[in-house]
């Protein structure tokens, strides 16, 4: 015990001894200065550790008592000494100091090391040795380290978003109780006089559409000297056969008896008179051939101008090279071919389909204002007696384009801010307004952002199937947004088992039969999405799996829809959604990335913005066009008007309620229409199990929760000793009959 004591007392005086000689060297004498001189010559500034390291190792013996591990310890901290010298010679080399700061040692090792592997071989090397030698001396263990690290980030993450969704519902809730001052004190213009005394135009019908025809080209030959000009006619319309007879306009009764009116073009802004066309004269065009074809000389590239398309935005060049000159090598020269055509962008097809040239589209020096009246007047829609045909803009030669959202059948419109997104939007929600009454198309119309569609508030096309006509408005809150998408799924399926019935392919057919025998028909829905972005923030999983489903299976059933992103990333437009929007409209984005997230290509990093669009249809390749502008006014003039005409008017998705309320089944976390459908789909398959009902159900989980309540409600049960349910036919019979008379228990709706 005295020599354990003794041994104490001298590893006690020595350490004191060497850290005072260490840390205060003027105050502990000759010995002192010359244990602090040699030390710090040997090892630089890392001997200043030498007194945390005998710390250390005098802790450890008074927690194991006893020396087993010694030698580990003595490795771990001359280890960790040496590699703290040498990182201190390393950095000393790299800023040049004039001392070494590693000592003798640090300095020398730093020196070899060096000339062998570098300065950061080196260092690295160095860096990772000292790591090793305190993993010895403390036994740290990295990898756990590093997973706490990642677990309290993921801890912090969760925190952080579970705390922005309840700030962000706050935000909601405070908007919802300040929206009905807010609507008071939006004024929105009158309409004009003109518009209220027009006389109503012609009854129009409703045909089946039929594939349009692309546009004949013929070359013409410029003069003095120039390539042919390229000029595009627009196709001949085809007199199309009436299939239904139902009149769309000023025939439809609104339910106060009188006739429905839709708008007169003259709540719209006509085109001046006086605008210019925005195509180059003929002395830019000759300069821009001229440059274009000293440039590529310029860079020993063989090509000559063989043809010129000039448009209302921007003038395609076509350029045909010489024989043995590489597509890539004109490619490649875009940003040079830019910076002497003095041009905001270029774009470079290459080639041009059918063609043996490059197409290298320059912008105009002005450009041309495209108005949505323009387009309305022209014969691409006048022509076209779709109920969801829209005016889409100018094509690149400056002929006005219709497009049609049934055999789109879904869209997609994405682009930066302050692109056109939400003018092409507002686009086609008026296109649609001015040509169709209420009782043939109806909107949903979903805009988180709240500054965009909220102004069509009130108008009699606007639907939600979860709510009553007297409540429906647009949408702006997420999770109603993701509700009203799911509620649509379920009007999908019982218009899918209405047309099984009638034995009808789709909503088309299905009118045509309702008019012969005096029917109602079913009205086309369109829903609008403004911004997928913050949809997918806050319900991912119901709004995927809703837009999956609609997408998929709606097109039959007359339910399209538009969705706009201003973020076109792979995290908001998933593989799953890209998958099922064939047509796509892009606008300017910031990057390649994105336009290879929008049309599979690049392109769109290169419009110009303010309209200029490429547009993708399935099976082609993308289009330029330049979309029509409507502004604010013309739209509240459309508003105004349509509020005058009556009042959202629609049945409500009630055909299965009934039976089992909600508030029993929400324990089970299922719907009332979700219990009836199960039980009719287990009386029409005659079995039940997870796999049939996530099948129909699309989740596993919702799977598990609906066979729970047939469980707990008395439908199905496993006997003992069973692994299989035994179905209760006779009381499920006996519920349908009782809560739901409509649904015919002999059809098997579902073979």
């Amino acid at each position: 015990m005295l020599a354990q004591a003794v041994r104490w007392l001298l590893v006690g005086l020595a350490a004191g001894f060497i850290s005072w000689a260490l840390y205060v060297p003027e105050a502990s004498g000759s010995a002192g200065q010359w244990v602090h001189n040699n030390l710090t010559l040997v090892l630089g500034s890392a001997a200043f550790l030498i007194p945390i390291w005998i710390a250390y190792a005098m802790l450890w013996y008074t927690r194991t008592d006893n020396l087993k591990g010694l030698i580990s310890l003595s490795l771990g901290g001359g280890v960790s000494l040496i590699a703290s010298s040498t990182v201190l010679g390393i950095t000393a080399l790299m800023v040049e100091a004039k001392a070494p700061w590693g000592g003798v040692i640090g300095g020398f090792l730093a020196a070899n090391l060096v000339r062998s592997i570098g300065m950061i071989g080196a260092f690295v090397f160095t860096l990772a040795l000292l790591l090793l030698g305190l993993q010895i001396l403390f036994e740290i263990s990295w990898i756990s380290i590093v997973g706490r690290l990642l677990s309290t980030l993921n801890d912090d993450y969760h925190t952080w978003k579970k705390e922005r969704e309840e700030l962000k519902s706050l935000f909601t809730e405070a908007a919802k109780k300040a929206l009905p001052e807010k609507k008071e004190k939006t004024g929105i213009a009158s309409i004009p006089k003109a518009a209220k005394t027009k006389e109503p135009r012609p009854e129009v019908v409703i045909p089946e559409p039929e594939p349009e025809i692309a546009p004949e080209v013929e070359p013409v030959r410029a003069e003095n000297g120039l390539p042919p000009i390229i000029e595009s006619k627009p196709a001949p319309q085809p007199k199309k056969e009436n299939k239904e007879t139902s009149p769309i306009e000023n025939g439809t009764v609104r339910a106060e008896g009188e006739p429905y009116r839709l708008p007169d073009l003259d709540l719209l802004n006509p085109k001046d008179p006086e605008a210019s066309d925005g195509k180059p004269t003929e002395a830019e065009i000759r300069d821009a051939v001229s440059s274009l074809e000293e440039t590529l000389k310029s860079f020993n590239i063989n090509a000559k101008v063989s043809g010129i398309s000039p448009g209302p935005v921007i003038t395609r060049y076509e350029v045909s090279p010489g024989s043995g000159v590489k597509v890539s090598s004109i490619v490649s020269r875009a940003d040079d071919i830019a910076l002497a055509m003095r041009a905001r962008g270029i774009r470079i097809i290459a080639p041009i389909p059918g063609k043996a040239a490059i197409g290298i589209e320059i912008p105009n020096s002005r450009g041309a204002m495209v108005t949505l009246r323009e387009l309305l007047e022209s014969e691409s829609m006048t022509a076209n007696d779709s109920p969801l045909a829209f005016g889409l803009g100018l094509s690149s030669g400056g002929h006005p384009l219709a497009a049609d959202i049934q055999k789109m059948p879904h869209v997609l419109v994405a682009g930066a801010t302050n692109s056109g997104k939400s003018v092409m939007v507002h686009s086609m929600i008026a296109s649609i307004l001015m040509r169709m009454p209420p009782d043939r198309v109806k909107l949903i119309l979903i805009d988180p952002k709240r500054i965009e569609l909220t102004l069509y508030d009130g108008i009699p096309h606007l639907y939600d199937p979860k709510l009553p006509p007297e409540e429906v408005q647009v949408i702006t809150n997420a999770k109603d947004a993701a509700r009203a998408l799911k509620a649509l799924v379920r009007v999908m399926e019982d218009r899918l088992e209405k047309f099984q019935a009638h034995r009808v392919r789709d909503i088309q057919q299905y009118n045509r039969e309702a008019i012969k025998k005096g029917n109602k028909q079913e009205f086309y829905i369109v829903v609008v999405l403004d911004e997928l972005a913050d949809l997918m923030l806050v319900s991912r999983d119901i709004v995927e799996d809703s837009i999956q489903r609609l997408t998929q299976m709606a097109r039959a059933t007359g339910i399209h829809l538009v969705i706009a992103t201003q973020r076109p990333s792979v995290d908001v437009l998933t593989g799953v959604i890209k998958a099922n929007l064939p047509s796509r409209i892009a606008m300017r984005v910031a990057s390649k990335v994105d336009s290879k997230v929008i049309i599979d290509g690049n392109g769109a990093e290169a419009l110009l913005g303010k309209g200029d669009a490429l547009f993708l249809e399935p099976g082609q390749d993308p289009a330029r066009i330049q979309g029509g502008y409507v502004t604010t006014e013309e739209l509240g003039r459309l508003v105004e008007y349509l509020k005058t005409q009556g009042a959202p008017d629609y049945p409500r998705l009630d055909t299965m309620a009934g039976g089992e309320s909600a508030a029993d089944l929400a324990e089970f976390g299922i719907e009332p229409l979700e219990f009836t459908m199960a039980l009719k789909l287990v009386l029409e398959r005659k079995r039940v199990s997870q796999d049939l009902l996530k099948a129909k159900f699309g989740s596993s989980a919702r799977a598990t929760n609906i066979l729970s309540a047939l469980e707990v409600k008395g439908f199905i049960n496993k006997p003992e000793g069973s692994n299989r349910w035994q179905i209760l036919f006779d009381k499920i019979e006996d519920y349908l009959s009782a809560n739901h008379p409509q649904v015919n228990l002999q059809k098997k709706a579902f073979e």
